[in-house]
């Protein structure tokens, strides 16, 4: 058994396709295909049958697949270390930024990078369900996420700021543009572009039931699946949305701003998280604990 074969094995458990594996490895499909067969043929074993989603793995293969993971994340790590001996802090980091947290990501990576300059950096941006099952597969070392997702149960978690919940707007969106912040009465019929009603920390619906204590159903003309989507509509004019304030920093010189709403003091907590049981490479260790120096500090 090689290092080679299980990389392909684990990549098809995953994929649950040799087609997918092959294009996420960069390789034709043939010697995937061969190499998995002679591990089949060594270990005496089928690894895979095949389901109406794909490939699924058998209970000895799911017992390789959890095996080998850890044993290719562990030889990766022995491969860091001894090389950065007597040069440093070297290796690498893989980064999953949640697009809200990118306002915490940039300076904190910023800083890390200027402490750290051999370490080389793996940045992937994505939603919180894809993010965290690649954290959970070790795909990613760590995560920029926000307070309030479940899946992140189990996982080890810093907070590194805090953001009240606000309008994002335009001028031409503003429902009270002489106003430092927004009473709740002036958003009835304004149009609003939010999360759609299950996300993960319910923005939308905390403005949902304030405006319905203020008599009034609001106007929602778009339900977003993800906070780019929801920023893009508001730039464009198309309504207003409500996020955490420090999303507009997205945005620079975009004309996009953010308001308090009168009488809504929720909160979002932006997170550093990473994974709780599995051994972690010195450059890791050093990312999850490191403290960003001349970075603003949000008050939590």
């Amino acid at each position: 058994m090689t290092i080679r074969q299980l990389e392909y094995f684990c990549a098809v458990a995953e994929e649950k396709s040799v087609s997918a594996a092959a294009r996420r490895l960069y390789i034709a499909q043939p010697p995937i295909s061969r190499q998995i067969a002679l591990l089949e043929q060594e270990l005496g074993v089928p690894l895979f049958r095949r389901g109406s989603k794909g490939m699924v793995l058998t209970d000895a293969g799911q017992s390789l697949y959890q095996q080998g993971r850890q044993y290719i994340a562990d030889m990766a790590q022995l491969a860091e270390r001894v090389r950065s001996l007597g040069v440093g802090v070297r290796g690498t980091v893989r980064v999953g930024v949640l697009y809200s947290t990118v306002p915490y990501a940039l300076p904190f990576i910023r800083s890390y990078r200027a402490a750290y300059p051999h370490v080389e950096l793996f940045i992937r941006l994505g939603s919180p369900q894809d993010l965290i099952g690649a954290l959970n597969r070790g795909d990613l070392n760590a995560l920029f996420l926000r307070a309030g997702t479940k899946e992140t149960i189990g996982l080890h978690e810093r907070i590194l700021g805090a953001d009240d919940l606000r309008l994002i707007m335009t001028a031409a969106t503003d429902p009270a543009p002489e106003l430092d912040v927004v009473p709740i009465e002036r958003l009835r019929d304004v149009p609003m572009c939010l999360l759609r009603s299950e996300d993960l920390w319910g923005y939308g619906e905390a403005l949902r039931k304030e405006c319905q204590r203020a008599g009034f159903s609001p106007n929602v003309v778009c339900q977003c699946y993800d906070t780019p989507m929801a920023m893009q509509l508001v730039q464009s004019g198309f309504g207003v949305s409500f996020l955490p304030g420090s999303i507009v920093d997205t945005m620079p010189g975009a004309g996009v701003y953010a308001k308090s709403v009168r009488g809504l003091a929720d909160r979002s907590y932006a997170l550093l998280v990473w994974s709780e049981g599995s051994y972690q490479s010195g450059s890791v260790e050093l990312f999850t604990q490191f403290e960003p120096e001349n970075v603003k500090k949000v008050s939590v």
